[in-house]
């Protein structure tokens, strides 16, 4: 199939409708919000690319030639097509899918799922919001159980045909029981205060214990969790202290007041959650549910740490806009 002449476009078409049907290049100027230079340039333009002349500029008003006059009848009914293409695919986006399952970290899940889902509840008939070990999560994308995942691991990375738009980076924090004390700089003695693990099955479990071999730190391993619930409760109840991030308190937030958080002594560290879709999302609608996640975290979860404890207000970094392209490499930062 060859390609159309340069000036021969949908947007010259109307353009030389607009002449026609408005008796004159001043009124279409008038008519489109264009100048009346720029009409007459893409009129100019359409003819040199069909090498015809399209008005008899002699006469008064404006006269189609006989070339003008098929012209006329042909584009009539090409922007016609266009116009109705556009708006059927502007209702297949708009009209709801039968589901939309997302597989989500458990704290995305529990702080950002019921407002996404309220908010975007148009979108699909059923909406299904899955949380657990991102390593399940990973699979089910693969094999296409999940639309999209939520996640901060680096499994996926590399592999072809799948979409990642960074949605927000935070930091790992301590965090003690509130009767607790650690000296400033240091990590509470272990045979004091045991480490409460979240469960090296799950990407922020593995996070952490990389983190904790960067720092030389060998902590045995006294009790662990599948969940964040179960960690900090775990802290709540005196147990031992754990590393965490903000969103993970954001969910167990009615458990702040029994919890001591401070900055890492030493070896910063942060992990960026993203969603994770496929290249074959042709309505856009990883975009939709990307953005929206991202308002939702500047406008509800963010103020809503901020009020419930002073440190935590302006920890979450949210990314403002998703690079293009496949996964990407691995989002972790350490600094030893």
């Amino acid at each position: 199939m060859s390609d159309f002449p340069p000036g021969f476009d949908l947007k010259a078409l109307r353009v030389f409708l607009a002449v026609v049907e408005a008796g004159g290049m001043t009124p279409a100027a008038q008519r489109l919000g264009m100048t009346q230079s720029g009409v007459s340039q893409a009129v100019a333009g359409l003819e040199q690319a069909l090498g015809t002349v399209l008005f008899d500029r002699s006469l008064r008003p404006l006269a189609l030639t006989a070339a003008g006059t098929v012209l006329l009848e042909q584009a009539r009914g090409l922007l016609a097509a266009a116009d109705g293409a556009v708006a059927t695919v502007r209702a297949i986006d708009a009209r709801p899918r039968s589901s939309i399952t997302i597989a989500m970290a458990e704290s995305m899940a529990g702080t950002t799922g019921p407002h996404l889902v309220r908010r975007l509840e148009s979108l699909a008939e059923r909406w299904r919001i899955w949380s657990g070990l991102s390593p399940d999560h990973h699979e089910a994308l693969l094999s296409r159980a999940v639309d999209f995942v939520v996640t901060a691991g680096d499994e996926l990375d590399g592999i072809e045909g799948l979409v990642r738009q960074d949605i927000v980076t935070e930091p790992f924090v301590m965090v003690l029981p509130r009767e607790s004390a650690t000296s400033p700089g240091r990590f509470p003695d272990p045979d004091a205060l045991p480490f409460i693990r979240y469960s090296l099955r799950s990407t922020i479990g593995r996070q952490t214990e990389r983190q904790l071999s960067r720092l030389g730190l060998s902590l045995p391993n006294r009790a662990e969790f599948d969940t964040a619930t179960g960690q900090l409760a775990a802290v709540a109840d005196g147990m031992g202290w754990c590393l965490t991030t903000p969103l993970c308190l954001a969910q167990e937030r009615h458990r702040l007041d029994a919890l001591h958080i401070a900055a890492m002594p030493k070896g910063a560290f942060t992990r960026t959650i993203a969603l994770i879709g496929r290249s074959d999302d042709a309505v856009g609608l990883g975009d939709r549910i990307a953005g929206e996640l991202r308002r939702i975290l500047k406008d509800t979860i963010r103020p809503m740490l901020a009020e419930a404890h002073p440190t935590l207000g302006d920890t979450l970094t949210i990314h403002e806009s998703a690079p293009d392209g496949l996964v990407g490499h691995d989002r972790e930062r350490a600094n030893e």
